[in-house]
Order: structure tokens, then sequence, then C-alpha cells
């Protein structure tokens, strides 16, 4: 799995940055805006460098089309280890939590917001840097 970085600038705000991301095949968990610059972070689900690398370059064609821009850093990769350690503990500290809070539907809630939480803490603890790819010469106009 792939853990990657886009930084777009654009002038208008509006949430079709974040669509076209995952209509390339990812799956965002983070979007900020600071200033004109846009920064989604977003993951990938395959371990093949080569297919990463048109999901990316498929991106930019999609945030093109709604007047989106890279630079030299478009997108930053890491490599993410698939580990269940933070699921596993965050799913049993959750439900132990919501049980003692809220009873029994409060040990479902709690175990489903221990995994979620649990699986950021697997992604940003286990990446390790890729390298950076800047925006695709090809697609600008």
């Amino acid at each position: 799995m792939f853990k990657v970085i886009f930084r777009v600038t654009t002038e208008v705000r509006n949430t079709a940055g974040l669509r076209e991301i995952k209509r390339a095949g990812f799956i965002p968990f983070m979007a900020k805006r600071e200033g004109e610059e846009e920064v989604y972070e977003a993951l990938y689900k395959s371990n093949d460098l080569e297919e990463l690398r048109e999901a990316i370059t498929e991106a930019a064609y999609f945030l093109n089309k709604v007047n989106r821009k890279g630079g030299n850093n478009f997108a930053t990769i890491y490599k993410v280890n698939d580990n269940y350690v933070g699921k596993g503990l965050g799913g049993l500290l959750g439900a132990s939590l919501g049980l003692k809070l809220g009873g029994i539907p409060g040990l479902f809630i709690g175990a489903i917001g221990g995994l979620l939480l649990g699986e950021i803490l697997d992604v940003e603890l286990n990446e390790t840097f890729v390298g950076v790819y800047s925006w695709p010469i090809s697609i600008e106009q």
C-alpha cells in the first residue's frame, strides 16, 4: 500500500479536486487548503510502483480538467507496511472504553472508532519515503 501527498494550486475554492483524486483510484483521508495550494493525502491499495505511477498520471489529468496545476513536488510517495497492531489495539481500547461509558451500543461505536484511529496510526508510523514526482509535462497546455 502507498500513501501519496498531492500538492496542487488553484484559484477556485470547491471540492472538485477531491472528487478527481477519488476518481483516479485513490482513497483520500485528508484534504486542506493553504492559500492557493490544496494538499490531499490519499492511500493507494497496491504494491506495484508502476501501477501507482499510472494512477498519479491519471490523477494529474483529471485535476488538470478542473483547473488544478502541480509543480515539482506534485506527488510525494511513501510505502506503507501493512500492520494490524494499531487496528487491533485501537479496536480493543475503543471497545472497552465504549462498553464502560456507553454500554453495549458504546461497545460497537467504540470498536469502530478505535479501528479507524488504529488504521491511521498504522499508516503514519509504518511509512518509508519512496520519492517525489513532478507534474507530468505531457499534460500541461
